[in-house]
Parts: C-alpha cells; structure tokens; sequence
C-alpha cells in the first residue's frame, strides 16, 4: 500500500486520540481543579502513558486551554440549540428564560468541557487567559444581546445596564457549579428552570 494512502488513517487516528484526551483533561479538570490535575493522571484516564501525551500537545498548559477553550463552544452551542428551539418569535424574555436553562445545564451535567472551565479559569496561567479572551468576551457579549434585545421589544426592564445584568448573571449561573451534586435531592432541570425564573422574571418589564 501507497504510504500516502496511509495518511488519512493516521491522521484520524492522531485526532481520535487528542479528542480521547481533551475528554480525559476535561474530567480531571472538572474534579479536581487545575493545580491538583497532573499529566499522570490525565494519561491514565485517557488509558496511555504520560509520555504520549506530548505527541498530541506540547505541555499541560496547552492541554488545559484547549479544555477550556472547548468548554467555552460547549456552553455557546447550548445555547445557539436553545435559542433557536425558542425561535425567532419568541420574547427576548422567553429566549433569555431558554438561554440560562440551557447554560446551568450545561454547565452541571451535560459537558465536564464546560464545568473545567468553571473551576479552572481563574487558576490558569495568565497566558492561558489572554489566549481565550476573545471567545469568552464574544461569550459575554452574547447574553448583552439577548438582554438588550428583551429591553428593546418591552419584555424585559430597560432601566438596568446590559452588560452588568449579563456578567452578574454569568456569575450567579456558575455558582451552581460549586454546590449541585449530582447525587444529590435537586434535579438539575428543576434546579435550572427556578433559577431562571428567579433571576429572568426580576428583569421582566411587568416588574
């Protein structure tokens, strides 16, 4: 066989196995946070030897932001996949209502993507962060948007400024990160649809 023929199996091979992981990262991440995760283990959850991993990535830091990075698109997609359930008719109080279920949930249960980036963010190397600001702004202007949109057809209170509703709401959403447990009396649907309720309805413009 041609080895050129070769190259395509390889290369998929090569991405199945960064993607195996960035899965594994992601879930020592999620645990234990970034200062406790160490290659080793990472290695042994993604069942190979540590010194594979830098085949696939040149240090932890480079492992970690790419978790994070991932995490970020994890929680947009939700998102998106919320939003366009909603459909284009709803109010920007029912599309921002749809938004926060969306995101708690996927910040608790649905990608441990996002529940690393949650907890290890802050602890990154200021590298790292740099690296990310620009999805993570472009993350926060969303919610702004859905909040000004909610302000501009009457649904939700103009007399609040967006862009601090919307970092105060980012804020309030991931600390159900640090407190539910999956083995615990709350279901997180449940848990996710009061918090929307709680927080959305105090933006309502009936309020």
């Amino acid at each position: 066989m041609n080895p050129t023929q070769l190259a395509p199996d390889r290369i998929r091979k090569g991405e199945r196995t960064r993607t195996r992981i960035l899965g594994a990262a992601a879930d020592v991440l999620a645990r234990k946070g970034y200062a406790a995760a160490t290659l080793t283990e990472i290695a042994a959850v993604a069942k190979m030897q540590a010194g594979s991993l830098y085949y696939h990535f040149d240090s932890k830091d480079a492992i970690v932001e790419e978790v994070l990075r991932v995490g970020i698109d994890h929680a947009r997609d939700a998102i998106r996949s919320a939003l366009s359930a909603a459909g284009d008719d709803a109010s920007g109080h029912g599309r921002l209502m749809a938004a926060v279920v969306a995101y708690v949930t996927a910040i608790t249960i649905d990608s441990d993507f996002t529940q690393a980036n949650i907890r290890c963010f802050e602890e990154s190397p200021e590298d790292t962060r740099e690296n990310l600001a620009v999805p993570l702004r472009e993350f926060v202007n969303g919610w702004v948007r859905l909040i000004e949109s909610g302000q501009r057809d009457g649904s939700l209170r103009n007399d609040v400024e967006a862009r601090i509703i919307a970092r105060m709401t980012i804020a309030a959403m991931n600390s159900v990160v640090g407190w539910w447990r999956h083995d615990g009396e709350l279901n997180i649907d449940g848990v996710a649809r009061m918090f929307a309720s709680t927080m959305v309805d105090g933006l309502s413009g009936n309020a």
